[in-house]
């Protein structure tokens, strides 16, 4: 397969959308997506803009889910995508429900098979990569909705329907996993 060299400013090759669900520093709930994220073991990476509002708040308050919404919540997804929480509670805008988390002081969202727990170890910057900030955080709790696992308690990939994001700095795209 030929390839031709491209010089685009980001490369998203089709990664989980997540929303990352927190308290503010007033305590309010906030929700915002991200598609940079990855995990190994206990530990959980985050990248965020560093001039965004949650990835400021997560740095002052430390706890957050990780929840991964399905291709029934696309749309709140682009709305809390598009708005800040600086500005508006988010929660009060789309149909998606927020409880107390059961590891972490944050809100977890019910419409969404997955949520994971997470508390905030360490906030990583870098003079090369102006204007990114990762999070790194310590997985404190893991629960998934019950008709996604097998009669083992295995996860089965097959029953969830992940939105995956594509994009290259000029258009983003959205796939599904089903």
């Amino acid at each position: 397969m030929e390839k031709v060299a491209v010089d685009y400013e980001k490369m998203y090759y089709g990664f989980p959308v997540i929303l990352v669900s927190f308290y503010d520093a007033d305590g309010k709930p906030n929700v915002t997506p991200i598609s940079s994220s990855y995990s190994l073991k206990d530990m959980m990476m985050l990248g965020f803009s560093s001039k965004g509002f949650a990835v400021n708040q997560i740095k002052a308050v430390r706890d957050f889910v990780i929840n991964i919404p399905g291709r029934t919540l696309m749309d709140a997804v682009s709305y809390v995508g598009a708005h800040s929480g600086q500005d508006i509670s988010k929660f009060d805008h789309v149909d998606l429900t927020h409880e107390q988390a059961n590891t972490v002081n944050a809100p977890v969202i019910r419409e969404c098979p997955v949520a994971i727990e997470c508390t905030l170890i360490d906030v990583i910057e870098h003079d090369q990569f102006k204007g990114i900030t990762n999070i790194l955080a310590k997985i404190k709790g893991r629960y998934v909705a019950g008709d996604v696992l097998n009669e083992e308690g295995g996860l089965q990939a097959s029953e969830l329907d992940n939105i995956l994001y594509f994009g290259d700095g000029r258009q983003k795209s959205f796939r599904f996993m089903q």
